[in-house]
């Protein structure tokens, strides 16, 4: 794709936020016609042992280390393991949101480059409901707090000058294992109101609530527990899915432009004539407009036929949403 695409990962450092990264990077080809590829071969080698450690061993071997130090990654999607785009991923260390230091401000403006935010809540954290007497202390011990501050740097205002109507936000409830014995409805209201302003009317805000879990036996045995994944390639390709169809409305806005333009140079003999080179620079600007606009609804309608949302809440301003994921 033309345009860079940056997706930011936030959570507290107990979120499993790199354990959800290792499981969705094999996740995805186990599930569908899709598969990741690190665009640094060893970098692919290094996360396929990581994720192979965790589902082969057990005990202190089983879990990576956690980092102090952010961790970009670059991806390639593939479908049928040929290329379709590129993305770029950041795994911000827990601590750095709390830090006074140049991190923070390093965090801030990849925060205003992203296409999309990853907030990663641990179940840990749900296992009981959340009530008006403990969600501060919830949001203040799951970081949502400090998550919600970054979308401030992600301005209105910032996305109305560069043309883009809608920011994909995903709210990962990661070890959702701790969590199966609570009613999911009630969960995700309770996530809500750890990000009212996410879910206020006329907010804007595209968000989607997606329960993950690397087993149902971790909360009960972390070290022995079988390994199980569940929903981890979903949030990548919902975020996908959205930057691609916020590309092809772009895209198709200036494929109109181009047009009416040539409308008004070919409205008579005489304009065809006297603008005869600019029409033909015109022509060649919209054929290719117009093979970049195919090419991404082709990769929207691969997404589409892959993925199911059924298990996930999505919402827009506040309002529960269905995404139609048909554009043929």
């Amino acid at each position: 794709m033309s345009e860079e695409i940056k997706i930011l990962m936030l959570g507290d450092s107990s979120s499993g936020k790199t354990c959800f990264m290792l499981g969705m990077y094999t996740a995805i080809q186990d599930r569908s016609r899709f598969s990741l590829k690190a665009t640094d071969p060893d970098e692919g080698i290094r996360l396929t042992a990581l994720w192979s450690a965790i589902v082969d061993n057990s005990g202190i071997k089983r879990w990576p280390r956690g980092t102090d130090t952010p961790q970009i990654y670059n991806f390639e999607l593939c479908y049928a393991y040929k290329p379709l785009m590129e993305f770029e991923w950041l795994d911000y260390r827990g601590g750095s949101m709390l830090d006074l230091s140049s991190d923070v401000r390093t965090l801030r403006d990849y925060a205003a480059e992203s296409n999309g935010f990853f907030f990663c809540i641990s179940g840990k954290y749900l296992r009981e409901p959340v009530t008006e007497a403990n969600l501060q202390k919830v949001a203040m011990e799951s970081k949502a707090n400090l998550m919600g501050k970054y979308l401030e740097y992600l301005s209105i205002n910032n996305r109305r000058q560069t043309g883009k109507k809608t920011f994909p936000i995903v709210i990962i409830v990661t070890q959702y294992d701790y969590c199966y014995h609570r009613n999911k409805r009630e969960l995700m209201e309770d996530v809500k109101k750890m990000f009212p302003p996410l879910f206020a009317t006329d907010s804007d805000w595209l968000v989607m609530i997606c329960p993950i879990t690397l087993g149902k036996e971790l909360a009960e045995d972390s070290d022995n527990g079988k390994i199980e994944p569940r929903n981890l390639d979903i949030p990548v390709a919902f975020v996908l899915y959205c930057i691609l169809t916020e590309q092809a409305r772009i895209q198709d806005e200036e494929l109109t432009k181009i047009e009416d333009k040539l409308e008004v140079l070919e409205s008579n003999l005489f304009n065809r004539w006297i603008n005869r080179h600019k029409i033909r620079r015109l022509n060649e600007s919209l054929g290719q407009a117009e093979m970049q606009f195919q090419k991404t609804i082709e990769m929207i309608n691969l997404l589409a036929r892959e993925q199911d949302l059924s298990s996930t809440d999505i919402y827009l301003s506040g309002k529960k949403i269905q995404i139609d994921l048909d554009l043929s």
